[in-house]
């Protein structure tokens, strides 16, 4: 009993020495911490030498650990201001990508459509591999009536492609294209390739 007894006091003892052995290490590290100096530099658009202090050299036994702050901070980076020589002809051309961007976006989302509505009546074969398509060609007049299409690239099976067409026919009219302005009609569908490619 006596052997567990003093076991069990050796073991608190030991128990206090680390604690303090670990307190004492910890205390030291924070006030070596305490004394580091780190040199932080600001974009500032003032006169930072104006308004910087003077900053008193710190007095500690490792004086050749400190930097001694006797300056102002300086920017390390500066900010260059670029000048635009014709303004007006800047201002025309991002107004002219603007309206390009606004263009491309619709065109792309009556595209999207024009997909969408054709798969929705499109009878999928048995029998095909995930990730085929087949592009075609299409003619529309002003009204987005298909007037005739073909077929420029094959999916590589005769039934995918006959599905397709079978789609585009039954199709026969795009009615987003009678919304659209006749300029846009006539560069992007009067005549336009379609990739049927079905998720």
């Amino acid at each position: 009993m006596i052997k567990w007894l003093s076991a069990l006091i050796l073991s608190i003892l030991i128990h206090c020495l680390i604690f303090l052995i670990y307190s004492f290490l910890d205390s030291i590290e924070e006030s070596e911490v305490d004394r580091k100096i780190t040199n932080v530099s600001f974009i500032e658009s003032i006169d930072i030498e104006q308004n910087a202090p003077e900053v008193p050299k710190e007095n500690t036994n490792d004086e050749e650990n400190i930097e001694e702050i006797t300056s102002p901070i300086k920017p390390k980076t500066e900010i260059k201001e670029t000048k635009i020589d014709n303004l007006d002809q800047y201002l025309s051309e991002e107004k002219e990508q603007e309206s390009q961007d606004e263009v491309q976006d619709l065109v792309n989302k009556i595209s999207a459509q024009v997909i969408k509505d054709i798969e929705s009546i499109w009878i999928r074969p048995n029998n095909i591999s995930e990730g085929m398509y087949a592009d075609f060609s299409l003619s529309l007049d002003r009204l987005g009536n298909i007037n005739s299409f073909n077929i420029l690239r094959s999916s590589g099976s005769d039934v995918f492609d006959r599905a397709a067409m079978n789609a585009i026919k039954k199709y026969k009219k795009i009615k987003y294209i009678k919304d659209i302005d006749d300029e846009m009609y006539r560069i992007y569908f009067a005549n336009f390739t379609l990739r049927f490619k079905p998720k």
